[in-house]
């Protein structure tokens, strides 16, 4: 296991699911127990009327039958985990739905004003001048993820090799992705569903790694899930990306670029919860970077990344309060050479490391 700035670069081959996890679990022990207790607190601090940590608990285990009936070799991963980390299965399932937990209040239509803060994950998909398809993303999360928050897992399982970045405690790709079969995506919450114990938005991630066919991410995106967001994929010849919306599924084919923050590209979607004044400055100034580049490439991507204009590149800063989300990683793909570049903080501060599937 090699700590490369802030994010854990670990190697995993497995027979089955489950191997994976416990192998996975095991390596990441101790982080996840610090996550976990790290967690604890900061869940607190978010949603002030739950202080009872026993009834995220209960809450969690709610998950569990939908996992199993729609992704039940994922549920063997977890039991995995579980059992490799030390932490009971319904502890660690906590870290895995926590976007569900804390965001809503139970019952509710609608997620909590409180905990719905500007700045979340901006993903960017170009062709460029030579023809060749680019991805490039920055994760923006809670700032206590910023330290022992990410791990990144040069994975394999059968047949299948995958990189994949997730939370500590959680699923591979549960942030973002690639496969050997030149399938890369990534990830951007949009608009809730009303809540309901279904699968949670990290499951539906982690089984993008296993496809062989980007026709296939529909089907994989469509299983019962509790809350909705937008998955930007691409593979060596195509820019797809989807909306899973409350009521209707859009999907987008590009040729050229495609962009994606945090609101839905239809104007008929939009309502009060789903469209943040921060997520439309954020996409129309990636939008006007792209109009200014002459000839799309690698450098194009890296310069917007880390362009600070309207929070792309997203920082802490005394004018912003504790919860707004920051940019953790950025990290750069390209399905047919099949690497990743991952920078392990603010692109405008660190360096993009390669990491290449063989």
């Amino acid at each position: 296991m090699k700590k490369r700035g802030k994010i854990l670069f670990i190697k995993i081959e497995a027979k089955n699911n489950y191997d994976f996890g416990f192998k996975l679990g095991s390596r990441l022990k101790k982080q996840i127990k610090d996550r976990l207790d790290k967690n604890k607190d900061m869940y607190r601090k978010r949603a002030k009327k739950r202080k009872d940590f026993s009834v995220y608990i209960k809450k969690a285990k709610k998950f569990i039958p939908s996992i199993k009936k729609n992704f039940p070799h994922l549920y063997e991963e977890v039991k995995g985990m579980a059992e490799g980390s030390n932490i009971p299965l319904e502890k660690l399932l906590i870290l895995m739905c926590d976007e569900e937990l804390v965001e809503f209040k139970w019952g509710s239509p609608r997620p909590l004003k409180l905990t719905r803060k500007p700045l979340r994950c901006t993903s960017i998909a170009i062709k460029t001048y030579n023809g060749e398809i680019l991805m490039g993303h920055n994760e923006d999360w809670w700032p206590e993820y910023r330290n022992n928050g990410l791990f990144l897992v040069d994975g394999k399982i059968k047949n299948n090799r995958f990189l994949a970045v997730g939370f500590m405690g959680n699923l591979a790709g549960s942030a973002f992705g690639m496969n050997k079969y030149g399938i890369s995506y990534t990830d951007t919450s949009l608009e809730f569903k009303r809540f309901e114990y279904k699968v949670p938005r990290f499951f539906h991630l982690r089984a993008l790694l296993d496809l062989k066919d980007l026709k296939d991410a529909i089907k994989v995106l469509d299983k019962e899930g509790s809350i909705v967001g937008n998955t930007l994929l691409i593979s060596n010849s195509n820019i797809l990306d989807i909306e899973e919306l409350t009521s209707k599924e859009r999907v987008f084919h590009s040729n050229e670029w495609f962009v994606h923050t945090n609101h839905p590209l239809i104007r008929t979607d939009w309502n009060s919860y789903n469209v943040e004044k921060e997520s439309m400055d954020r996409y129309n100034k990636v939008v006007e970077l792209l109009h200014k580049e002459k000839k799309l490439n690698l450098g194009s991507l890296k310069k917007i990344l880390r362009h600070h204009g309207a929070g792309i590149c997203g920082h802490f800063t005394k004018n912003k309060p504790a919860t707004y989300s920051i940019t953790l990683a950025s990290a750069i793909f390209n399905p047919k050479e099949k690497w990743m570049m991952l920078c392990d903080t603010n692109p405008c501060k660190g360096k993009y490391k390669k990491y290449k599937l063989k």
